[in-house]
């Protein structure tokens, strides 16, 4: 008995120690496997990233993003691909871009993937430079998936005509990406919100960025601008939606309370935008100039603005800020009453607006001048932000700001006080007066005639 259990235990140790030599040969065969996978992967990156940098470019982190994406140890078949963009007319900054945007191109068989779409453009009379722009802007839709054949034809359905579906893509190439179900649903909900099939045109021709959006994010811009209450039959629901798109939710309410800032409500705003959509896109530093100019230098209600909303496009500097003086003008000297609104004052051409303005009074040559200069004002460069600064009240008590010379005793501007002026502000830190230069001098000539404007 004892013999025979000692048999057994004898055999279990053996059996034992062969099954730990088997999982130690085994565990070393696959630690082998590991090391030569790691090293063959290491080798595949190193050779990567060597090509992208020396070869396409790249930047070392650049090259090195890249390398996690695509892998080569063989520089055919990059080379093949290099030669191609090359061959037709992509210059080293195009193919730059293209492979940071889209490093797999330089794996793919440029003749099977890359030709026909070339091929596909040249045929609609695009130009090689135009091919190599859109390209190299947005080069991920050179991924087999993307087919620049059903999405053209079906931009061309909506605005019927090939040569303005060549000056859409040109302008937003990323348009070759679509997927055209999803684009199709879009121009459903569009139909299904009571959008003519008339304006669906006017959204493929001017305002094709709203299909770049997901499907969730366009339903819920269409639900949005409803509920402001546009009227989705009309071309402005179209523009709206455009603008909306185009523009980040901090943004929105930043302009919101700029408005708000002025004494709008929300509701004036919102008429204002149903009215004019564009009347949201000036930046709040626009709204504040405008506002400024009719509100506190020119004593108009804010309303107004409200109810002529397209106002906020007009140059501030070229047609708001002379025709202003123009009509301050007019109110100093009793020729117009000092509640005067207009609209068409503003809005007018300028041909009009001499003609049936500043013509039609007896002072038209002091008019004409004092417009000018305004005008001329405008060109000065620096003083792109002087308006709104000079318009801003000092004074929180109601006392009207005015122009005081600080040379002068009166605060009156004169020839002398303005020599006495120059002196002051030429004289050193150390009480010593500098030289003084003729006005004719070359060097200070473009000074001295910026002081004899005033």
């Amino acid at each position: 008995m004892l013999e025979f259990l000692s048999r057994i235990i004898t055999c279990s140790l053996r059996t034992s120690m062969i099954d730990k030599v088997c999982v130690f040969e085994t565990t070393s065969l696959r630690s082998s496997s590991l090391r030569c996978i790691s090293s063959n992967t290491t080798n595949h990156h190193a050779f990567t990233e060597s090509y992208l940098i020396n070869s396409c470019g790249l930047s070392p982190k650049s090259a090195l993003a890249a390398s996690k994406d695509v892998h080569f140890d063989d520089p055919h078949k990059p080379d093949v691909v290099l030669s191609f963009f090359k061959n037709h007319g992509f210059s080293k900054a195009q193919i730059f871009n293209i492979i940071k945007g889209y490093p797999g191109v330089l794996l793919t068989n440029p003749d099977k993937t890359l030709l026909p779409k070339l091929e596909f453009l040249q045929s609609k009379g695009v130009s090689s430079p135009d091919i190599a722009k859109i390209i190299s802007s947005h080069p991920w839709t050179l991924q087999r998936r993307y087919c620049f054949v059903p999405i053209f034809y079906f931009f061309k359905h909506l605005v019927q005509s090939d040569d303005t579906t060549i000056k859409v893509f040109k302008r937003y190439p990323g348009l070759f990406g679509l997927d055209l179900a999803i684009v199709t649903s879009m121009l459903n909900i569009l139909r299904d919100n009571g959008v003519p099939e008339s304006n669906i045109p006017m959204l493929a021709r001017c305002y094709p960025l709203t299909m770049m959006l997901t499907l969730e994010k366009f339903k819920k811009l269409v639900e949005e601008l409803r509920a402001m209450g546009f009227d989705t039959s009309t071309s402005r629901f179209i523009l709206a939606m455009n603008v909306l798109c185009l523009m980040s939710r901090v943004k929105w309410e930043r302009k919101l309370d700029a408005y708000r800032d002025w004494g709008l409500s929300h509701e004036e705003i919102l008429a204002a935008f149903r009215k004019y959509p564009y009347f949201m896109t000036a930046s709040e530093y626009k709204i504040m100039e405008v506002m400024c100019l009719f509100v506190n230098k020119l004593g108009w209600e804010p309303s107004f603005i409200a109810k002529h909303p397209s106002l906020m496009l007009y140059s501030v500097e070229k047609t708001l800020i002379p025709r202003a003086s123009v009509l301050e003008f007019l109110v100093s000297r009793g020729l117009i009453e000092k509640s005067f609104r207009s609209f068409e004052f503003f809005q007018s051409p300028e041909n009009k607006f001499l003609q049936n303005v500043i013509s039609s009074y007896a002072e038209s040559t002091e008019l004409l001048q004092l417009y000018r200069e305004k005008q001329n004002l405008s060109r000065c460069k620096g003083c792109r932000r002087y308006p709104a600064i000079l318009q801003t009240p000092l004074s929180a008590g109601g006392v009207i700001d005015s122009y005081v010379w600080n040379f002068s005793g009166n605060g009156i501007y004169t020839v002398r006080s303005g020599y006495g002026g120059a002196e002051h502000l030429l004289t050193t830190s150390n009480g010593q007066t500098s030289a003084g230069k003729s006005s004719h001098s070359d060097s200070a000539n473009h000074i001295w005639k910026e002081i004899w404007r005033f």
